[in-house]
């Protein structure tokens, strides 16, 4: 495969012949420096691995806390990087052979706290995919993918577990706010078809009054919410957790999905596997009935 590589070189003197997480936090923590004339008080690789069909390349997701010089005053700023690196290699940019820059199509594995049995919200939790949703229930194409994904689940409970993360895009959906936190209460307590039916509420995404908000919600599936159960802390709780996840996946838009910790871009990856179970099913009864027809030649 051939691959496009854009280099940065911070200390030319230095030759590095395998290079470690360390080292690679090193070198972005000295070019963050030079590159802001700020001081990066900490840097975290976040998640690591090996990229596949590249000979080795790895990829490193990067948090970096820079105390952000602003003329006479300062101010505490986290930003992220990727970097790639091989060998004594370090780089900003790689891309595919079709040119596809790896920056774009790949995020950090999913870390294993995610899969907490309060964001699962369908499936089997020993079952053999996990798949991990961000969403926003005013994102169109949320509106279009989730709800079938969801049902998909329901129907293959040994085959999926869902988790279920929260993502109001309040700036483009101010009604988003007051929705997903309704959507807390409905996952909380099980209500997985009410749950879904938020993604089809006939309101304004542009909607700021909770009260009208509430009411469109209780026409769809006929139960009245209240301010009061809206400003429950436990709610207020999982929404951060949810934020700091995002976060901590790199998530930018809605929906994004991940399959057994892995980002998946065509957000349909987990059609496949129904397909494939489906077929494994039908093995067996497939030759059982070729048995039978071979047994009844035979049969005198």
């Amino acid at each position: 495969m051939k691959l496009k590589v854009i280099f940065f070189i911070l200390l030319a003197t230095v030759q590095l012949f395998a290079i470690s997480q360390k080292s690679v936090e090193y070198y972005i923590k000295k070019y963050m420096e030079k590159k802001t004339h700020s001081p990066v008080e900490k840097i975290r690789t976040v998640s690591t691995y090996e990229i596949g069909g590249t000979n080795g390349w790895h990829v490193y997701f990067l948090e970096l806390d820079i105390n952000l010089r602003m003329g006479n005053t300062s101010k505490k700023r986290r930003v992220t990087q990727v970097v790639f690196a091989k060998g004594k290699k370090i780089a900003f940019s790689l891309k595919d052979k079709k040119g596809q820059e790896y920056a774009k199509i790949l995020k950090p594995m999913v870390p294993e706290k995610a899969y907490d049995n309060r964001h699962l919200l369908a499936g089997n939790v020993n079952a053999k995919h996990r798949i991990l949703l961000i969403s926003d229930p005013f994102c169109p194409f949320c509106q279009e993918i989730v709800p079938p994904l969801i049902t998909n689940v329901q129907q293959h409970p040994n085959l999926f577990a869902l988790y279920s993360y929260q993502l109001p895009l309040v700036r483009i959906h101010p009604a988003s706010k007051v929705v997903t936190k309704v959507m807390v209460l409905l996952h909380d307590e099980g209500k997985v078809e009410d749950y879904k039916k938020m993604y089809h509420l006939l309101v304004s995404e542009k909607e700021q009054r909770e009260s009208v908000i509430l009411k469109a919600i209780e026409k769809k599936i006929g139960r009245k919410f209240t301010h009061k159960e809206l400003m429950n802390p436990k709610i207020k709780e999982i929404l951060d957790f949810d934020k700091a996840m995002k976060k901590r996946l790199f998530v930018t838009g809605t929906p994004t999905i991940f399959i057994d910790g892995i980002w998946d871009t065509t957000r349909m990856a987990y059609k496949r596997y129904i397909k494939e179970a489906e077929k494994e099913a039908l093995a067996p009864k497939k030759e059982k009935e070729e048995e039978g027809f071979f047994s009844s030649l035979f049969s005198f």
